[in-house]
């Protein structure tokens, strides 16, 4: 699973780079002359034209002048560390990397540079050359309050929580009045299961700076979790107006508003974005609506622009039922015909690391995820693959193994969500266990590719009913009009050690049971990056 760590850079971290060059009149000092056709006061402009688009922000600019002065022989590293900040800020990392590295070479006492090429290598998917490099600019800084962030984030992506944390708070008391660390510390709590304690680690990054928009959609997050709703959409407006272009604040916004049975709302804030996720979500709340006309005209633009995702799966396979029509879902036909049950055995996962993770969700001490759609049962929160632990690596391990035995089952498929599976992807996960009487309601899993159960415990049922604790599939969605309509319900037998795996549009929900025994479960969705 290289893919999901090579791009580890793109889980919701916010890693900082200089916004400025470095050492602009320290640089001048040191001009010399190197061609007898190039004037002192050339190369002054030159650099001074540099300088000044970097610090602009004009990096296209930049990165003509400072490839002037490196062709014309300047070898002073903070040109190239400058050059390389301007590159990665193009994307082009490969080339930043190497011009860090040249910085580093000519000053292998300069900790900025060691502290950006971190930078670089996260962005590239070297996280533990990444971790070197930042824990060297720390040998050289130790008070390097930014290299203390940033390695912290870069623990968070290799799984030491732990560390993670030790770092982020290092680097809060060097600087305790810089937003960055305390936005990324409540990252790291959350992901440890410390939901309380993460939603004051965000509070405190907008008293620092209250026009930080990730950090009003993340304790938006935290306060839904925690059960404040109310507060929590107030935060989530305040992110989008702070940010109306970013898609993914607008989408959750308007998630929220549409799980609240407010679509009309959620049509105005998704209206202003034409992003693929948004206009998803816009087909959806016509659909909630039962606005036929508009529902088929917004389809007809979608369709446009071959877009396929598992949101509009389930949209569409729902719409094909009370509509009587024919839409094509570019994700997947039929998905129940794609609902896969195996087993995992004792060769892929221990008796004794099946049983580590039963008594960890037993002795699950930490603040849980209010789930609305769970009854009589808890659910983890944050991703337990970002935990270091034996039975939760081995635990991902197997379900590797599963995942790709089920794309090769389905691999002559015509189906869009196999043809054209995710070559970047990452797996979260979480698990959920049930108390007597317990049960989840239908939803599907919108954001993912597949989703998948693998059950650690099922109990001995105490009723009459055969299909007590089973799982079932419908292409009904439960915020859509269903007109009386047959969804062709399906219920899966599902007994310990059973993995099933299904396209991640499919809607699903669990039946009710009677026991004294828990039923016990490990959720994960394998989501495109």
């Amino acid at each position: 699973m290289e893919g999901s760590r090579k791009e580890a850079k793109k889980k919701f971290i916010q890693l900082k780079t200089f916004p400025v060059p470095f050492a602009c009149e320290e640089i001048k000092k040191n001009i010399t002359l190197t061609t007898k056709n190039t004037s002192k006061s050339s190369k002054e402009h030159i650099l001074n034209q540099a300088l000044k688009f970097h610090s602009q922000g004009n990096n296209s600019e930049a990165e003509k002048y400072y490839q002037q002065l490196i062709n014309q022989g300047f070898k002073d590293h903070r040109i190239f560390a400058n050059y390389g900040m301007v590159l990665k800020n193009l994307g082009k990392y490969k080339e930043a990397e190497l011009s860090t590295q040249k910085a580093i070479e000519l000053d292998p006492t300069f900790a900025n540079a060691h502290f950006h090429l971190g930078l670089i290598l996260n962005d590239l998917g070297k996280l533990k050359e990444a971790e070197i490099s930042t824990r060297k600019a720390i040998e050289l800084n130790p008070n390097f309050a930014n290299a203390h962030s940033n390695l912290g984030t870069i623990l968070q992506n290799l799984g030491k929580l732990k560390e993670a944390e030790v770092s982020t708070r290092k680097a809060i008391e060097l600087n305790p009045n810089y937003a960055i660390p305390h936005y990324n510390l409540g990252r790291i709590l959350k992901d440890l299961g410390k939901l309380e304690k993460a939603e004051l680690s965000y509070r405190k990054a907008i008293e620092l700076n209250p026009n930080y928009a990730k950090a009003h959609s993340n304790l938006g997050n935290i306060l839904k979790d925690l059960g404040n709703s109310q507060e929590a959409i107030i935060h989530f407006k305040k992110a989008v107006e702070l940010k109306p272009e970013d898609e993914k604040l607008v989408k959750r916004l308007a998630y929220d508003l549409y799980n609240e049975g407010r679509y009309e709302l959620a049509l105005k804030y998704l209206s202003q974005n034409q992003s693929i996720s948004c206009q998803s979500l816009y087909l959806g709340c016509l659909l909630s609506l039962d606005k036929e006309k508009e529902f088929n005209q917004k389809y007809k633009e979608i369709s446009a622009r071959k877009i396929f995702n598992a949101e509009l799966g389930g949209i569409i396979e729902h719409a094909n039922i009370i509509y009587g029509k024919k839409y094509e879902s570019t994700f997947c036909q039929e998905a129940i015909d794609y609902i896969s049950i195996e087993k995992i055995n004792e060769n892929s996962l221990s008796e004794y690391h099946l049983n580590e993770l039963i008594n960890y969700i037993k002795t699950y001490s930490k603040e849980n995820k209010t789930q609305g759609l769970l009854t009589n049962g808890i659910q983890t929160s944050g991703n337990l693959f970002s935990l270091d632990y034996p039975f939760i690596q081995a635990m991902k391990k197997a379900l590797e193994m599963n995942i790709e035995k089920y794309r090769q089952k389905f691999k002559h498929s015509s189906q869009g969500f196999i043809n054209n599976w995710p070559e970047i992807y990452e797996l979260r996960s979480w698990m959920i266990s049930m108390r007597n009487g317990g049960f989840l309601k239908s939803h599907n899993h919108e954001y993912g590719w597949i989703t998948g159960s693998f059950y650690l415990q099922i109990p001995k049922y105490n009723d009459d009913d055969n299909n007590s604790g089973n799982i079932a599939f419908s292409y009904q969605g439960p915020r859509y009009p269903n007109k009386n309509k047959n969804f062709n319900l399906t219920i899966k037998n599902i007994e310990t050690r059973d993995i099933c795996i299904f396209p991640s549009s499919l809607f699903h929900y669990t039946i009710p049971f009677k026991s004294t025994e828990e039923r016990i479960c490990f959720v994960f969705d394998l989501i495109q990056k």
